[in-house]
């Protein structure tokens, strides 16, 4: 699975879903209270947004756009646009990531991307791993300007990655987002949101002819 996917999912789903803090600060649970406020109103929700991935190892550069869809509570259409087309979907118990060039279809159960190394994906939250969540991550503000309020996310057993979020004090959105590790540095910018436009149901499911080869992880 890209690395780059699940930066841009685990980046949006921190601010969409439940919100959780790690510790007691005053000033950072009245950040998460603003946050849920406005997350409240939100049924359905899409995103355009690019990354800039840099793969330290090679200084390989990637340039990733597309384009998110978010339904409550646990469902998310990911159309990939550049470098390659994809389509990922995302549940509660699977990310299903569907290759067109290569007609290749690829079943994650979303546990093993939880308990894997890239651990950007342990501050993903569907509501029941709240716990887990508070316990393996350390939440803090790291940063402020007139525009932003910066949040940091490390993973307790992963101390060679950090996130920080670019919250917008206007909306409450994230609007940028830079993940660090010993591997790679990857960008994300959430370029426009749609708030609650009318979305397919239906249109989180994959569906593909008989033809498409279907590997499952799970």
């Amino acid at each position: 699975m890209k690395k780059g996917n699940i930066t841009l999912i685990s980046l949006f789903m921190f601010c969409v879903c439940n919100i959780f803090a790690q510790d007691s600060n005053d000033r950072l649970n009245l950040l998460f209270s603003k946050i849920e406020s406005v997350y409240k109103s939100i049924n359905t929700l899409k995103i355009d947004y690019t990354e800039d991935i840099l793969f330290d190892s090679t200084n390989e550069k990637q340039k990733v756009s597309g384009t998110l869809f978010f339904y409550r509570p646990s469902n998310i259409y990911i159309s990939h646009k550049t470098p390659k087309q994809q389509k990922i979907y995302i549940d509660d118990k699977n990310i299903t990531i569907y290759n067109l060039e290569n007609s290749q279809v690829i079943i994650d159960s979303w546990q093993n991307v939880f308990d894997g190394d890239f651990s950007v994906a342990t501050i993903i939250n569907f509501g029941n791993n709240l716990e887990k969540i508070k316990k393996t991550n350390v939440i803090s503000i790291s940063g402020e300007n007139e525009k932003y309020i910066i949040l940091k996310a490390v993973p307790i057993k992963r101390k060679d990655l950090v996130v920080e979020i670019y919250i917008s004090k206007t909306t409450m959105y994230p609007v940028k987002a830079i993940l660090r590790s010993s591997l790679v540095r990857v960008e994300t910018i959430f370029e426009s949101y749609v708030v609650n436009p009318i979305l397919d149901k239906k249109n989180f499911k994959l569906n593909v002819s008989n033809d498409v080869e279907v590997i499952r992880l799970n």
